[in-house]
């Protein structure tokens, strides 16, 4: 029986409808995602929710480094090759960054990141779990239940048309450290 996948192809980051029929993995490179309004590419970018993981993640010690398996780019850290020359602490963090972002947060787990597009528990990403020490972390702690910056990720994560991303929990997480 042949059912319809969202396809998020890695390299551009963009969305196709396929029809699958076959038990085989998608090409590697690529993503098996259930058609889904949560955890929007848009809102990641335009609500600021990678500027929080950019903030509170991507520090070129931490995530923002090339020898992580979620590696996290911004305009601070760690940076994606770019014509204009731009290395850490030049310029702003790009759109190809940004996109490259959503596709280490949202491939680090696919298969439970599925379950959560789909409606399931976002506490169950390690995403989630460990910079709420959750799950043990390297890096420690680096959220805390109820701050703004776990409103921010996780209102990201159950997003639908009804319960938009809380921008402004992210706007105040991606002040940090706290000026």
């Amino acid at each position: 029986m042949m059912r319809a996948l969202l396809l998020v192809c890695l390299p551009a980051g963009a969305a196709v409808l396929v029809a699958v029929s076959g038990c085989s993995p998608p090409p590697k490179g690529e993503l098996e995602r259930e058609v889904s309004t949560r955890a929007s590419p848009g809102s990641f970018r335009a609500a600021g929710v990678s500027k929080v993981f950019e903030k509170r993640c991507g520090s070129l010690d931490c995530h923002g480094s090339a020898a992580r398996n979620m590696r996290i780019y911004s305009s601070q850290g760690l940076r994606l090759p770019n014509d204009a020359g731009l290395g850490p602490g030049q310029g702003d963090t790009t759109l190809d960054e940004i996109t490259a972002n959503y596709q280490s947060i949202l491939t680090l787990e696919p298969e439970e990141t599925n379950k959560v597009m789909l409606g399931g528990d976002p506490y169950k990403l390690l995403v989630v779990k460990k910079p709420l020490e959750l799950e043990k972390h390297k890096g420690g702690q680096t959220i805390r239940r109820g701050d703004d910056a776990e409103r921010c990720i996780v209102s990201w994560l159950e997003e639908d048309p009804t319960k938009p991303v809380a921008k402004e929990a992210c706007d105040r997480a991606a002040i940090f450290p706290k000026e």
